[in-house]
């Protein structure tokens, strides 16, 4: 299972135009109206806290960081380790990629264009790119639900071998990927029929953006980005991050890629080719930023109030174990939504308990797309502050 690559899974979705046509969203509010800042998290939960995201350090993982936002509680946003192998202080404000959090930015600007009539969620995927299996059938929510049935590019060996030794991967488009769909057309399947986790799904959803727009699907996630007014995150062009920003590397203990017993230190794969992940990985972010952006996203900031409930209709991902469901671009892991990701370097989680009106999330700077180091962290943190919040099926 591949996740950016791939959602968590800790035991480890319609109605035509989805909102009135032409509709505005209500603008995010200004920063100067939001409500105070939650007290300090209490110094005892706290120092359990700092020991949960100590004894994550391992495996490759040279830092980490974490956010609380609780108007109860309280708030705690804290470092840990190093940003680098060289022992540089790790900080709270570091950019790191996100991951398969893309997701749901690739959503909201579907659901955003919907709202406005500029496309129906009951398009077929024809539509907009041609010679797709089932391509005839598949929706635009289909996609959106991860259930087109589409055969996830990332599975695919001979990809993957290239991606691993050379994450930069010059020259690579999204089109590479629409031919190594092709080629699978045996491995896809009707759509609707079960809810598959698939990158390919969310790039061929940039690919709609992009016909519909006419506009790339970096300008244009990028403006959804502006709108929700997160000043950190980004939909980056090139390989770099922003500084400042932490070095991400191969986790230690990789199955996909692993480490040469003779290196002295993890491999680092800080720069790689956002054009790979595309819609489905791409962006860039921070954790303060991501921890504004939970409550966002669980309470459809920027959609039409109809098109907001209708991204929670959930789907099973699991069926044993800690209950975990699909939306529509947003993942529901036990009681919590939001999103995670794992991507060459960087591991994460982003999410928020309705219920509480709290946000928690984590980063860590290791990760190969098929492990999500920071799953665990946050599973800790998570039954730590919210014992009754991960429920079983």
């Amino acid at each position: 299972m591949r996740r950016w690559m791939r959602p968590a899974a800790l035991v480890l979705a319609l109605l035509a135009g989805a909102g009135t046509t032409g509709f505005t969203a209500d603008p995010v509010p200004p920063a100067g109206s939001a409500p105070p800042p939650a007290p300090p998290l209490d110094p005892d939960l706290a120092a359990q806290v700092d020991e949960l995201a100590r004894a994550a350090l391992t495996n490759g993982v040279t830092g980490a960081v974490v956010g609380v936002s609780d108007p109860d509680r309280g708030s705690y946003l804290q470092a840990y380790g190093t940003a680098d192998a060289a022992g540089t202080p790790m900080t709270t404000d570091v950019h790191y990629r996100i991951a398969s959090v893309t997701k749901t930015f690739t959503a909201q600007a579907v659901l955003r264009l919907a709202d406005q009539g500029k496309l129906s969620l009951d398009d077929p995927l024809e539509k907009y790119v041609p010679d797709i299996p089932h391509g005839d059938e598949i929706t635009v929510h289909h996609l959106l639900g991860m259930r087109g049935g589409v055969y996830d590019f990332v599975a695919d060996e001979e990809f993957m071998a290239q991606y691993v030794a050379d994450p930069l991967l010059p020259g690579w488009t999204p089109y590479d990927v629409l031919e190594i769909i092709r080629a699978h057309a045996d491995e896809a399947t009707p759509p609707g029929q079960a809810t598959v986790y698939s990158n390919s799904e969310y790039v061929l959803l940039g690919l709609v953006i992009e016909q519909v727009t006419g506009r790339s699907a970096q300008q244009y996630t990028t403006s959804v980005i502006e709108d929700l007014g997160l000043p950190e995150t980004s939909y980056p062009a090139t390989a770099a991050l922003p500084e400042p920003f932490t070095h991400g590397y191969m986790n230690t203990d990789s199955q996909l890629a692993p480490t040469d017993p003779a290196a002295e230190e993890p491999r680092d794969v800080t720069l790689s080719n956002p054009v790979v992940p595309f819609t489905a990985g791409a962006v860039i972010s921070t954790v303060p930023d991501m921890t504004h952006y939970a409550e966002q996203l669980a309470t459809g900031t920027g959609l039409a109030p109809e098109t907001a409930r209708l991204r929670q209709e959930w789907t099973p991902l699991t069926s044993t174990g800690i209950r975990v469901q699909y939306g529509l671009g947003v993942l529901q892991l036990g009681d919590w939504v939001g999103h995670n990701g794992s991507i060459f370097g960087y591991s994460d989680m982003v999410s928020h308990l309705p219920e509480e009106e709290a946000s928690v999330v984590v980063m860590v700077n290791a990760a190969d797309g098929e492990a999500v180091p920071a799953d665990d962290l946050w599973a800790g943190i998570v039954r730590l502050l919210y014992p009754d919040s991960l429920p079983t099926w």
